[in-house]
Order: C-alpha cells, then sequence, then structure tokens
C-alpha cells in the first residue's frame, strides 16, 4: 500500500531531472546557433563594408585622374584665353614657328573677328528690314542715326530721305578669313614689334595729331588698347575711307548678285593697301590659301 507512492514519486523526480536536461540542451544549441548566425551577419556586414569602401575608392581615383587631366587641358589653352583677361596679344614668340604659332595666333583673333562681322550683321539686317517701314520709333531714330555717323554716312535726319544704298554699302562685313589673313600678313603671326607693342596687327598708321608717343610704342603707327579695338579700326577703316571705296563698291555689286562674301573672291577687290599693288593681293591670296585649313578648325 506504502510503495506505490514512492514509486510515482520517484518517476516524477525522473521525469523532471530529464526534462531539465533535455531544456538546457536545447537552451545551449539555441544559444551557440544565436552566437554562429550574429558572428556570419558581423562578418557579412563587414565583408559588404570593405567591398563598399573599395567601389568608393575607385571613383575618387578616377575623379582624381579626370581632374588632373582637366588641369593639363586648361593649363594648354590658358595661352589662347590670356586675351580675354587683358585684351592685349600674347607672347606668341614662345611658340615653335609654323603650325603650333599659328593656330595661338588664330585662336588668339578669329573670336574677335567673328564677333565684329557679328555686330555689322546685326546692324545690317535691322536696316534691311526697316528699308520699306514708314513707322520710325524715337528709338529707332537714334539707332540709326548711331550707324550713320559710325559709318560716315550724312543724313538730316528725316526717314523720308534715308541714303539706303549708301548705308547698305558700308555696313556690310569684311570676310572672317580675309581678316585674319591681313592680321598674320602684317603682323609676323603676331610676333612683330607693332603688334606686341601697339596690339597693332594691320599696319595702320596714324596722323600725326592722333598719335601716340609713349614709351615703348612704335612711332608713327596707331597704338590700340587690345586686340578687339585694333580689329575694329581695321574694319571700320576699309568699311569708310574713301580710299576703299572700289572695294565697297565691288562688295556691293557681289551682294547684288546674291553671292557669299569669302577671302577668295574679296582679297583681290583690295586695291590701295600696300604699295605694291597687284603683288601683295597675290600675296594675300596664296597665304590664305594655305593656311585656310587652320582658318576653318578655329572658327
Amino acid at each position: 500500500m506504502i510503495s506505490i507512492p514512492k514509486r510515482r514519486f520517484g518517476a516524477t523526480i525522473l521525469m523532471l531531472l530529464a526534462l531539465g536536461f533535455s531544456g538546457e540542451v536545447l537552451a545551449n544549441k539555441h544559444e551557440t546557433q544565436k552566437t554562429s548566425h550574429k558572428a556570419h551577419v558581423t562578418q557579412k556586414k563587414s565583408t559588404a563594408t570593405k567591398t563598399a569602401k573599395t567601389k568608393k575608392a575607385t571613383p575618387k581615383t578616377k575623379t582624381a585622374s579626370v581632374s588632373q587631366k582637366g588641369q593639363s587641358l586648361a593649363s594648354s589653352k590658358q595661352e589662347y584665353s590670356r586675351n580675354s583677361a587683358s585684351g592685349s596679344l600674347p607672347d606668341l614668340r614662345k611658340y615653335p614657328s609654323g603650325t603650333p604659332r599659328k593656330k595661338a595666333f588664330l585662336r588668339t583673333v578669329m573670336p574677335y573677328i567673328s564677333r565684329q562681322n557679328a555686330a555689322i550683321t546685326a546692324d545690317r539686317n535691322w536696316l534691311i528690314a526697316k528699308q520699306y517701314e514708314n513707322r520710325w520709333s524715337p528709338s529707332e531714330r537714334t539707332r540709326l542715326k548711331d550707324i550713320a555717323s559710325r559709318y560716315k554716312v550724312s543724313w538730316n535726319g528725316n526717314t523720308a530721305r534715308i541714303p539706303w544704298n549708301s548705308l547698305l554699302e558700308r555696313v556690310d562685313i569684311i570676310p572672317t578669313n580675309m581678316v585674319a589673313t591681313m592680321a598674320a600678313a602684317e603682323s609676323g603671326w603676331g610676333t612683330s614689334k607693332l603688334a606686341r607693342s601697339n596690339n597693332n596687327l594691320f599696319g595702320m598708321k596714324c596722323a600725326k595729331s592722333h598719335c601716340n608717343s609713349e614709351p615703348g610704342k612704335v612711332k608713327g603707327y596707331s597704338h590700340f588698347e587690345s586686340v578687339s579695338e585694333s580689329v575694329s579700326a581695321y574694319v571700320r577703316n576699309l568699311n569708310t575711307h574713301p580710299a576703299y571705296s572700289s572695294f565697297r563698291k565691288s562688295r556691293a555689286q557681289l551682294r547684288k548678285a546674291d553671292e557669299e562674301l569669302t577671302a577668295a573672291n574679296m582679297i583681290h577687290k583690295l586695291k590701295g593697301y600696300s604699295t605694291q599693288g597687284s603683288r601683295y593681293n597675290n600675296f594675300l591670296f596664296a597665304m590664305y590659301q594655305s593656311n585656310q585649313g587652320l582658318m576653318a578648325a578655329s572658327l
């Protein structure tokens, strides 16, 4: 009668011990798996971080390389852009004679020539548009008066009697390559003392009353503050001086025939610029032909 409860009690104790041992084993196994999983995640995160750092480092290296390349290109073109800062002609003598110097010269002067012709074209197109209009605002009258004054065309302000033929004969471009060829010929591709000291690219002389006798300047020749001013003076001279009237008439005839104005068809129209006469024009034409590829690349 007494032995039965003892056996049940003993069995109960054995069962509890078994359950406790099993729970401990399971807990240890779970902890081991948890630690293992944590280590795996940490290792994966570390690997990902290293990979990210490696990937991040690659663009930095490439960026630095691109930056250095950009600085190198900027440095190589710095000489060409110097004129935009001061307006003066850079010292082109440090470039080897031949193609390197020619390229440097053309990259320096061509933008000024193009801008000058663009401004003239804007005035000319405006004149053509207004030629058959009867209404003039005060600002339009002022603009017309300014153009007539700059191109030395006499006009009394009467819009019913505007000298259109004289205006359109003078307000016109000089072909860009023709201007560049003459600048190169007269300045020795920008290396002459007159070009370096006076910013005078076209050998333009000055009247005694307007000559600048500053130290270091070539006497007897015009002195300009910038290359742009030199180009502007040259174009204005051909468009207004009585000596080049035949040049302007030939240009007007080409316009009337609806032909394009080019260096090839205008160089021989220029008379009286040099005492050498036609030999000078032949020289200019040959110079233009041998360098027109470089000029086209500089536009």
